[in-house]
C-alpha cells in the first residue's frame, strides 16, 4: 500500500491518489457503521422529523419517514461494498474456472463453453441481472448472484486471451519440458501472472457491480425496506426532489464518488502494475 501511494506521488496521480483515500474512507466508515450508527436509528421510521433539512442532530438531514440520511448513507455504503465485493469474487472465480481451461485447451468443448460466453456478453449486464432477479425474487441474495452471473462472460473471456498468450510464453514451455502437470501449469505458472490482470479488472467491475446493483434497487428489484441502499434511496426521494432536494443529494454522491474512486484507482493500479510505468517513474 505505502509503495503504491509512493508510486501515484512521484508519478504525479493526484486523481488516482483522491480516488484511493475516497474509498478507504468508504470501506472504513461501512465496517465501523454500526459503531456509528445502530441499526434502528437508521430503519425505524420518525414522521415527527420527515424531510428534515440537515441541522446539527442530522449533518445531511432526514428522509421522507424521518431516518437520519448520514446514518443511511454509511449503512448503504456497507449494503453496496458487499453486494460489489461479494459478486465480482463469485463471477472473478466462475471466469477463472471457465476461461482457463478454454484458453489452456484447444477442443470442442472449449470451444462450445465460449460460444455460450459469446452468447450472455450478447446482451447488456443489467438486462440479464433483470431476467435472473425475475427468476429469483427481489433480495440482496438474488441481486449477488445476478450481478455475479452476469460478470461470468466478462472475466471468462478475459482469462482466456490471457492463457491463450502465456501457453506460449518461454517458462510455460520449459515447465512443461522438465514434465510439469497441466494442472501445475495452470496453478503455479499461468495463474500467478495473471496477478496485475486479476487486480486491474475486479477493481473496474467492482465499480460496474455497484452501479448495477444501484440501478436494480432503484428498479426496486434490490434488497427490500428497511434495508438501505443508495439507488433505492434515490428512487424513494424522487418525489421530493424539487423541495427538500439533499434527500436525493446524499446518496447520489455518495454513488457518484465510490464509483468514480474505482475507475480512477483501476487506471492508477494499471499503471502501478504495468512494468514499464514503474521503469519510467524510477528513471
Amino acid at each position: 500500500m505505502l509503495d503504491f501511494i509512493r508510486f501515484l506521488l512521484a508519478t504525479r496521480k493526484l486523481v488516482a491518489l483522491g480516488g484511493l483515500f475516497i474509498l478507504l474512507a468508504f470501506v472504513l466508515a461501512a465496517v465501523a457503521a454500526p459503531a456509528i450508527y445502530d441499526w434502528q436509528s437508521v430503519t425505524m421510521i420518525r414522521l415527527a422529523t420527515a424531510l428534515r433539512p440537515p441541522s446539527p442532530g442530522f449533518p445531511l438531514g432526514a428522509d421522507e419517514m424521518g431516518r437520519d440520511m448520514l446514518g443511511r448513507i454509511i449503512w448503504g455504503a456497507r449494503t453496496s461494498l458487499l453486494v460489489a465485493g461479494v459478486s465480482v469474487a463469485a463471477g472473478l472465480l466462475a471466469g477463472l474456472v471457465i476461461g482457463m481451461p478454454a484458453g489452456f485447451y484447444a477442443g470442442r468443448i472449449s470451444g462450445i463453453a465460449m460460444r455460450i460466453m459469446d452468447a450472455l456478453i450478447s446482451f447488456p449486464r443489467i438486462l440479464v441481472a433483470i431476467m435472473l432477479i425475475a427468476i429469483l425474487g427481489p433480495g440482496l441474495v438474488s441481486l449477488m448472484l445476478a450481478i455475479a452471473i452476469s460478470s461470468v462472460p466478462v472475466f471468462a473471456r478475459l482469462f482466456r486471451a490471457a492463457t491463450l498468450s502465456l501457453k506460449q510464453r518461454d517458462f510455460v514451455l520449459a515447465a512443461r519440458a522438465l514434465g510439469a502437470t497441466d494442472l501445475r501449469l495452470l496453478l503455479r505458472h499461468i495463474l500467478p501472472n495473471m496477478g496485475s490482470l486479476i487486480i486491474v479488472q475486479a477493481s473496474i467491475s467492482l465499480a460496474e457491480a455497484i452501479l448495477i446493483a444501484s440501478g436494480l434497487s432503484f428498479l426496486g428489484l434490490g434488497p427490500q425496506p428497511p434495508i438501505p441502499e443508495w439507488g433505492a434511496m434515490i428512487a424513494s426521494a424522487r418525489a421530493h426532489i424539487v423541495s427538500t432536494p439533499h434527500v436525493v443529494y446524499g446518496p447520489g454522491v455518495a454513488l457518484l464518488l465510490v464509483v468514480l474512486a474505482l475507475n480512477v484507482l483501476g487506471d492508477g493500479l494499471r499503471d502501478y502494475l504495468d512494468p514499464r510505468g514503474r521503469q519510467v517513474s524510477s528513471a
